[in-house]
């Protein structure tokens, strides 16, 4: 049976909580940590190598992965290629987004990589999402796999230089049926990996959960094997991503509830702050419009933003939603109604109230669809009926028995790492 390792997707070195997760994790023994360089900007490996570096005693197996430039990296690649580095192959997706798994950038990686998570050499490195070369104009299968060879040939040198102990790709397109134009087909990778000789591609990552099964399903895609049984007869190690973000036609089905955290949700408190910002922001609002600062005549209560912010903030889906609204839009809103002065700590204490109970109320939406999905999965036979477990902790259990090596579960508080810690260790 599979294990359970710590995804490190949205921790960050700013966060004490996140601090305390991981510390609980690796102390009750979690097997493997899952980062990545474009994660956080590099923050979740700055935590990473922060922990590891306060304690030697633990020793987990790192993977880290490489090819997204966004954030940092935008300046970087803009300097490498001034510099006449990795200008071949880049995948130019706009100002804010580029990919590249071009040696001379995924070095340069590797590089910042070492440096952040404090040490000489890491387990696995995988090549992230290679896929995105398919947004480029005129993208083919077979120029996805010379890009894929030439890394490969790239990373047995590093595997050489000791800097890395083997090498695999994460992709989301490996679930795809291998009719599709964009799929990353296991066969043809493993085909580059001995056209090049290559001895140390050893993993695979890709999504997998209740809905998305595309990783056990049998469809003659490789002969009567599945994605998952073609891996584990090459020796590869397999990780799942996404395990509790199911995506359904139409929407996102959180396979966790938040009881622990919802059962503090004072509804009727929550409405009266909400009336309290909404008594605040009007009266500075009316002041504003007094001083021809604001939009002359129109009243908060028709301002589209406002509108939009009633009917939504005890109804958005995700913590994400959450952070979205108030983050994107609702406090920049309010800091231009402050205007320069800005808001005293009494004035802010109302709204980042509204914050957490907006954040409850998104937990209470997710509990309550993820607990209608979980009746309709133990119908089915998917989850045993009646179990006494976290939901969260039953859909892990279930994906480790199908023959998954690690299933990465994002766990930013260490209330979520007591739910899995018996199945960090077989």
């Amino acid at each position: 049976m599979g294990l359970v390792g710590f995804g490190g997707y949205r921790i960050s070195i700013r966060s004490k909580e996140h601090k305390r997760a991981l510390e609980h994790a690796l102390e009750l023994g979690c097997p493997l940590i899952d980062t990545s360089g474009n994660y956080t900007n590099g923050e979740s490996e700055k935590l990473i190598g922060a922990v590891l570096s306060e304690h030697p005693e633990w020793n987990p197996l790192i993977v880290t992965k490489a090819g997204y430039i966004q954030g940092d990296n935008l300046e970087v690649v803009a300097q490498l290629n001034e510099e006449g580095l990795a200008v071949e192959d880049l995948v130019d997706l706009g100002p804010m987004l580029k990919h590249s798994i071009h040696p001379e950038f995924l070095k340069n990686q590797l590089d910042l990589s070492l440096e952040r998570l404090k040490r000489t050499s890491v387990d696995f490195f995988l090549l992230h999402n290679p896929e995105y070369y398919f947004k480029s104009e005129g993208a083919t299968q077979v120029e996805y796999y010379r890009r894929i060879k030439k890394a490969f040939a790239y990373l047995e040198e590093e595997v050489a230089n000791g800097r890395i102990k083997s090498y695999g790709i994460s992709s989301n397109n490996f679930v795809l049926p291998l009719n599709h134009p964009e799929v990353t087909n296991l066969e043809k990778v493993l085909d580059a990996a001995k056209a090049i000789k290559a001895k140390h591609f050893k993993a695979i990552q890709f999504p997998f959960n209740l809905i998305e099964i595309g990783a056990l399903e049998k469809l003659g895609d490789y002969g009567d094997m599945s994605l998952l049984e073609m891996a584990q007869l090459n020796g590869l190690t397999t990780m799942a991503n996404r395990p509790l973000n199911a995506f359904t036609s139409d929407q996102l089905v959180r396979l966790a509830t938040y009881e622990v955290f919802t059962k503090n949700l004072d509804e009727e408190k929550a409405e009266k702050n909400y009336q309290e910002c909404m008594r605040q922001l009007k009266e500075k609002w009316n002041q504003a419009r007094s001083e021809d600062e604001m939009s002359e005549g129109e009243e908060l209560d028709d301002v589209t933003l406002i509108k939009q912010f009633k009917e939504l903030w005890k109804t958005l889906p995700t913590d994400d939603a959450v952070d979205q609204v108030f983050h994107g839009h609702f406090f920049p809103f309010i800091a231009r109604v402050w205007g320069e002065a800005g808001l005293n700590g009494k004035e802010a204490a109302p709204f980042y109230q509204l914050l957490e109970d907006a954040h409850l109320f998104a937990r209470k939406n997710m509990t309550k669809k993820a607990l209608t999905f979980k009746a309709q999965a133990e119908q089915v036979g998917l989850l045993p009926e009646n179990s006494d477990k976290p939901f969260a902790t039953e859909v892990i259990e279930a994906y480790l028995a199908y023959g998954l090596d690690y299933v990465l579960l994002g766990m930013k508080k260490p209330e979520y790492v007591d739910q899995v810690k018996h199945l960090f260790k077989e």
